[in-house]
């Protein structure tokens, strides 16, 4: 399962199972 979130014009996109691993995407 994966959590897109939009802040400031950038997407963020959080792994539930990895809250660490965040992949930064724009």
């Amino acid at each position: 399962e994966c959590k897109v979130i939009r802040r400031k014009g950038k997407l963020y996109i959080i792994n539930k199972k990895n809250p660490r691993f965040k992949q930064r995407q724009g």
